[in-house]
């Protein structure tokens, strides 16, 4: 439980809570698409959107169930699961006893707990300790009822601390 209780707080100093308008364009373009599908509701619902919508962006999305206390990886994009040489599609976070875990719980409890899109910045980070450091950025994007979030949305850019796109 202590473990858990220092994984939660290392994550949160590694993280800050970012604006729409720091986004890199294609994360800010994804919030557009979840804007316009939400219409006059909170957030929309998983069937509002078709795979075709998401072509730009396949391989950096990641679609989370949101589960009772926990999440699910529905799917894992693949290429996140190429850069950080793991697959998480099907795993539940709870099964993930990674640091990175963590980083990525906390942002979609935020999501859970206000019911609204959260942009995170990672200002340095490295996955593995032969990794060079690179900035990252998440859209945690919420999906679901009028009574109930069922999904997030999430988009992940990666950029070299150079300022290059990865």
């Amino acid at each position: 439980m202590l473990a858990d209780v220092r994984a939660r707080v290392q994550a949160a100093r590694m993280m800050r809570e970012a604006t729409l308008d720091e986004l890199p364009g294609w994360l800010r373009d994804m919030h557009a698409l979840w804007d316009a599908k939400r219409g006059a509701r909170p957030y929309p619902a998983r069937p509002d959107f078709v795979f075709e919508e998401f072509m730009p962006w396949l391989g950096r999305l990641h679609l989370v169930e949101v589960l009772d206390g926990d999440f699910r990886f529905a799917v894992f994009g693949s290429w996140t699961a190429e850069l950080i040489k793991r697959e998480y599609t099907g795993l539940k976070l709870s099964e993930i006893q990674e640091p990175l875990a963590r980083i990525w719980e906390a942002g979609y409890r935020d999501v859970v707990a206000r019911r609204a899109p959260v942009f995170v910045h990672h200002p340095k980070s490295r996955y593995n300790p032969r990794d060079p450091e690179v900035s990252w950025w998440r859209a945690i994007l919420p999906m679901g009822t009028e009574d109930r979030l069922t999904h997030l949305l999430v988009g992940f850019q990666v950029i070299a601390l150079d300022g290059r796109y990865l």
